[in-house]
């Protein structure tokens, strides 16, 4: 083990240094924290004697390493419960790029879940003031020399105070906060749901997502600049920036720029965009954000959120279960499970014949075109990290107005859920059977016979000869949803 352990000083890729770490905790009864101890000790009682492992302290590839990776080595259930990841260098560098230009010789950096310092390195020019809930961390932290770092839970008994701050102490907090949903059913009974851990948290800050406790934490320290990764969804899902009402009172969106959840490294969900976001003291409100240029991650493009149409315009495309003044029973005894986004479209937005009014979204037959439309998504839309948090984007003139793409969708839908009634071929009393006679397939597939593809003719062979061609279907609707996406997004001007 000895020669296993001195062999990292030698180590200067991260790759290898990964490896390595991952064999040594294999062939050992030790967890990472274990490893930092023996690797960072300089008592002369540990396994390890400080002279020949004391170089490590100066060895910048190990200890960067561990600062900005040590979560690959952790369990993924900790990880769960954590509610983070420790954060790559090149996403602290955003931060770090944001914030520059605001920090004053006597401003004070503050980072409340410090983690294992890979934000605090930055500053090493003014006071640094650490803190985190998590033990193993903070004794990291202090291994490293760092002085005010402390085992804390920074949503409890907030106020300038707790850190020795008078009121005129000019804060500037940065940093990588958690953040998790613990509504979510996923959260709560998923693979890596998270163990309940019961701690305080001050009145004013409670939501149901840690992330945005944080936010509103911040606030309340009256923070002179705030530069913290965070989920977009917080500020374009109305129903979060609602949450953020006090925030948004103090604060404005100065810049920001929008990366994939997949840069963390050793995230395994479906990616979901994430912001470097600069804050300052003023004020903003929703239609502020609607039109705020977010700046995307190493390219020349930026997201408008007004520039993109989704169902929730005007209500377009019902999301929900119906409401007790809507009417509840399908007339073709069709339902999908409610979606919030594209991600829990794509995941959970199958059809199904089962009446459910708590759970299910209820399709008249005047509205299955919309409903074929959102199916088409759900199985050709490719998961896009910008797009993921949106309700479903369309362009609603085309949909209403142009007879051959709707008869797409439906088409494409019909044929691939055979397995449900109301769409299965060999029931002649379904509804919809009035609207696909050969006679009707026949006058569109005049009428429209220079589009490709000859939808009405795949259709008329599936009906007439069990012939599947939905893969032509598939490769024109993908198509189109990538052009849809793309013309969402608009490039930078100088």
């Amino acid at each position: 083990m000895r020669e296993t352990l001195f062999d990292i000083l030698y180590i200067e890729k991260e790759e290898k240094i990964k490896r390595k770490i991952s064999s040594i905790l294999n062939n050992s009864d030790w967890n990472i924290f274990d490893l930092v101890d023996k690797l960072l000790s300089e008592k002369k009682s540990d396994v390890l004697h400080k002279i020949e492992f004391i170089d490590l302290l100066k060895n910048d590839d190990i200890i960067g390493y561990l600062k900005h990776n040590l979560s690959y080595h952790i369990s993924d259930r900790k990880k769960s419960n954590l509610g983070r990841y420790y954060t790559k260098r090149h996403i602290v560098q955003l931060v770090v790029d944001l914030v520059k230009p605001y920090i004053r010789g006597d401003s004070i950096i503050m980072d409340l879940c410090a983690g294992c310092g890979a934000f605090l390195e930055h500053f090493d020019n003014n006071r640094i003031i650490g803190r985190d809930i998590d033990k193993d961390s903070i004794r990291f932290l202090k291994q490293l020399g760092y002085i005010d770092v402390e085992y804390d839970n920074s949503l409890f008994n907030v106020n300038r105070e707790k850190y020795g701050l008078n009121s005129d102490s000019h804060i500037i907090i940065v940093g990588n906060p958690p953040y998790n949903d613990k509504t979510s059913r996923n959260k709560r009974f998923g693979k890596n749901a998270k163990d309940i851990i019961d701690l305080p948290i001050d009145n004013d800050l409670k939501t149901r997502d840690i992330g945005i406790s944080f936010m509103k934490a911040f606030a309340k320290l009256k923070a002179d600049v705030i530069c913290v990764l965070h989920p977009l969804s917080y500020l374009i899902k109305r129903a979060n920036f609602d949450l953020l009402r006090e925030f948004s009172k103090n604060y404005i969106l100065k810049d920001a720029i929008i990366f994939s959840s997949h840069e963390f490294g050793d995230t395994q969900t479906t990616p979901f965009p994430i912001i470097s976001a600069l804050y300052l003291m003023g004020n903003m409100n929703y239609d502020y954000i609607r039109k705020f240029k977010f700046r995307i991650y190493n390219e020349n493009r930026q997201f408008v959120l007004e520039k993109i149409e989704t169902i929730d315009d005007d209500n377009y495309i019902r999301k929900y279960p119906p409401k007790k003044c809507q009417i509840a029973r399908s007339d073709i005894g069709l339902y999908m499970n409610n979606i919030r986004d594209i991600n829990s479209l794509i995941t959970k937005g199958y059809f199904t014949d089962v009446e459910d009014h708590e759970r299910f979204i209820t399709i008249q037959h005047r509205e299955l075109y919309k409903y074929a439309y959102l199916d088409c998504m759900k199985r050709y839309f490719d998961k896009d990290y910008l797009f993921g948090n949106l309700s479903p984007i369309v362009e609603r003139n085309v949909l209403e107005n142009d007879e051959y793409m709707r008869d797409v969708f439906v088409i494409d839908t019909i044929i691939n859920n055979q397995k449900l009634r109301v769409f299965n071929k060999t029931n002649k009393d379904s509804p919809i059977w009035q609207d696909w006679s050969i006679e009707i397939l026949d006058k569109k597939n005049e009428k429209y016979y220079n589009r490709k593809p000859h939808i009405y003719e795949i259709m008329k062979q599936f009906l007439l000869y069990d012939i599947n061609r939905t893969k032509e279907i598939k490769e024109f609707v993908k198509e189109y949803f990538n052009k849809l996406k793309n013309g969402f997004l608009s490039y930078k001007t100088k």
